[in-house]
């Protein structure tokens, strides 16, 4: 029996020069001293030719990470691992697997042995490439979304970083499983039939097809994902690498844009559109009547509400208006609704039993909108119109239904707003004719049909004629005369105010022009203007150059405006007075006591007449109220040193009255009516031989 010694050199040998698996043995500087018949086939050469060499002169990856696991095992004294990915002889892939194992030498000398075995498992093949190759693994951590690869079997392989953080798993609880536990129901449920049925048939359902779907965490969470899928074929084998994206965020988004897009983002109502869309599939149904329900259609606009965000802030404006919102929810049906049309006008559609109750709710509305709104640590009280129409069975569109409320809304507003008014047939005949104004007005300048009348102020006691008030008249060619009292808020509200009041300014002017040197101009003329061309800021730029023109003409011309347009904005008032003032220009108060009558304002603004307004006129000295308010107010113009002017005197009593309370200046028709300038000429030289 040969000695343990011969035995294992005879083993040795047949390992070395016999075995399947690759072996090779180099010394601690790199150089192979021996390598098997297959360690030279990997590297497509023969052992004496590996004999001697250095294994970092090949350029193979087997030699590389042998290379490296050299490295390693000298550095730690220990067996050091390798795997590499290799092409096979047959040219398909194949993957060495082994160690580097260290080993003394008799001598004391440093040696290590390679061995190395040839898996040809595709599964194995697989794992290698996924889990343990640095390159794929550097990649697929490195890739922002979800990255999972599975068999044809639908188990896990690997996962890259963002898949685990994704899913809340660590890499050992997925690998090994089936895919289907990132899935919730149904899909989890389908999934496996999904890649048996793509096997068989090569149809895909979802291969190659990014789509959105659900995930579901490790702690059960449920969340939308976009999911590609993707095959790949590694050795002889099928995997499914799927791309898995959060888009939590994007549907977010999406639904907030979506919200939006139909939404007014300040008070939650719909936009105008959302509400012509719901409304419109609403009124598409049979007629409503039939079935004891009728659709009421309710149009709002807060009047004036710039005065709050100029006195509060645009927060405290914004603030009323959702707690306005809030409050037409509150009143009116449920399903009602309701949308935001521009900055402070709305719009609510609901279904009422009848026109009563229609009636009712829109009351019930005002007086709840119009009462104090705590808005941001301020007390407000709103100003508001609503205009509405009830349907009937000659409304089958949103359309014909807003054209009604709209006119009651503006019936409401031209009535002096803060009122609810409802449809009625005359108003569309009155828009025509409002319409019909519009049109023609603006071509009236052009053609000729403006003119001016003069109407003669007198002084109290004397009644001579010291100056008159100018005053717009309109002679439309096909109408006739239009009362002032109807085309002015047409050209107020169509903006035709500004270029008529520039034409008057400027025909008053001329006129003057002509009376002066004839003697016939009085002390005085005034003009009538409004409120937005009194507020524009141009208004005394305008007069200088007009009054440039005519210099003998300074402090003869002179204004007057409503007490609502002087203290609509106090500020702006006191600024355009003060520069009218500066270039000799009168304003008076028109229509005092009609509105705020404060002294708190009149005292603040550089005017010098008060013009006491007709309706205190009527039926003094009789009326002991009218009387009393009079005396008053002249007794405060006195007080703070202006001229006070009475209107709409008619008769004699009406005037000794006036002069016994102290009022300078009369007007009305006792003194003239108003007249084209060649008669009020007469009427100045009619006075003057009695004064000689």
């Amino acid at each position: 029996m040969p000695t343990t010694s011969a035995f294992l050199a005879s083993l040795a040998e047949s390992l070395m020069h016999q075995a399947s698996f690759a072996l090779v043995y180099a010394d601690a500087g790199r150089r192979c001293l021996f390598a098997n018949p297959a360690f030279a086939a990997v590297l497509r050469t023969s052992p004496e030719d590996l004999a001697g060499r250095c294994l970092a002169e090949f350029d193979h990856p087997l030699a590389r990470s042998i290379v490296q696991a050299l490295d390693r095992s000298g550095q730690t004294g220990e067996a050091a691992p390798v795997d590499c990915e290799v092409e096979r002889a047959d040219g398909g892939r194949g993957v060495l697997t082994g160690c580097v194992l260290p080993h003394r030498t008799g001598d004391g000398g440093q040696g290590f042995l390679g061995l190395f075995q040839d898996v040809t498992d595709p599964a194995r093949v697989a794992d290698f490439v996924l889990r343990r190759d640095p390159f794929v693994t550097t990649l697929l951590d490195a890739a922002v979304d979800g990255v999972v690869v599975a068999d044809r079997n639908g188990i896990i392989r690997t996962v890259n970083r963002s898949c685990r953080d994704l899913f809340g798993y660590d890499e050992e609880e997925l690998i090994g499983r089936n895919v289907s536990v990132l899935m919730p129901p149904p899909f989890s449920r389908d999934h496996d039939k999904y890649i048996g049925s793509y096997l068989e048939t090569d149809r895909a359902k979802i291969i190659g097809i990014g789509r959105d779907a659900l995930g579901r965490r490790k702690d059960g969470a449920v969340f939308p994902i976009h999911l590609s899928v993707g095959q790949a074929r590694l050795a002889r084998d099928v995997v499914f690498v799927g791309i898995i994206r959060d888009i939590s965020e994007r549907l977010a988004a999406e639904q907030k844009a979506t919200y939006l897009a139909r939404h007014d983002p300040l008070t939650g109502v719909l936009t105008r559109t959302a509400f012509l869309e719901e409304c419109e599939a609403v009124l598409a149904a049979p007629f409503p009547g039939q079935e004891g329900g009728l659709f009421a259609l309710y149009a709002l606009d807060v009047d004036q509400f710039s005065d709050i965000n100029e006195a509060f802030g645009f927060h405290v404006g914004d603030a009323a208006l959702k707690a306005m919102v809030s409050r037409v929810t509150e009143v009116l049906p449920q399903q009602t609704y309701v949308c935001r049309i521009a900055a402070d006008e709305f719009a609510a559609l609901s279904r009422v039993e009848s026109a009563e109750q229609a009636e009712t709710l829109a009351d019930l509305l005002h007086d709840r909108l119009t009462a104090s709104i705590y808005a941001d640590r301020h007390w407000v009280r709103l100003r508001l119109s609503i205009g509405a129409a009830v349907q009937d069975a000659d409304i089958r569109t949103l359309e014909e239904l807003n054209a009604k409320a709209k006119l009651a809304l503006q019936a409401a507003q031209h009535n002096g707003g803060n009122a609810v008014c409802f449809y009625t047939p005359e108003m569309a005949a009155a828009a025509t004719r409002r319409m019909f104004l519009t049109m023609h007005l603006a071509h009236a300048i052009e053609r000729n049909e403006l003119h001016m009348a003069y109407q003669p102020i007198v002084e109290a006691r004397s009644g001579r004629i010291v100056g008159a008030e100018a005053l717009l008249r309109w002679n439309q060619h096909t109408l006739g005369a239009v009362s002032p009292g109807e085309f002015i808020p047409v050209a107020e509200e169509s903006g035709l105010i500004v270029p008529i009041t520039d034409w008057v300014l400027n025909a008053v002017v001329e006129q003057m022009a002509v009376w002066e040197p004839a003697g016939t101009l009085p002390n005085q003329i005034f003009i009538n203007i409004s409120g937005p061309q009194f507020l524009r800021g141009n208004l005394s730029a305008r007069l200088e150059e007009l009054l440039g023109r005519h210099p003998e003409l300074r402090g003869r011309l002179g204004l007057e405006i409503t007490e609502q347009a002087a203290v609509r904005d106090l500020k702006a008032a006191v600024q355009t007075l003060t520069e009218l003032e500066a270039i000799d220009v009168q304003v008076a108060i028109d229509d005092f006591g009609s509105g705020y009558s404060s002294l708190s304002y009149v005292q603040q603004l550089p005017v010098s007449k008060l013009k006491i307004d007709r309706a205190f006129m009527a039926d003094i000295p009789d009326n002991l109220k009218n009387g009393a308010l009079v005396r008053a107010a002249v007794g405060m113009a006195h007080g703070l040193g202006l001229v006070t002017v009475a209107e709409g005197v008619e008769t004699e009593e009406q005037r000794d009255f006036l002069v016994s309370v102290g009022c300078d200046l009369l007007q009305g028709y006792l003194f003239g009516r108003p007249a084209a300038p060649d008669a009020f000429a007469a009427m100045i030289r009619a006075q003057q031989p009695a004064m000689a």
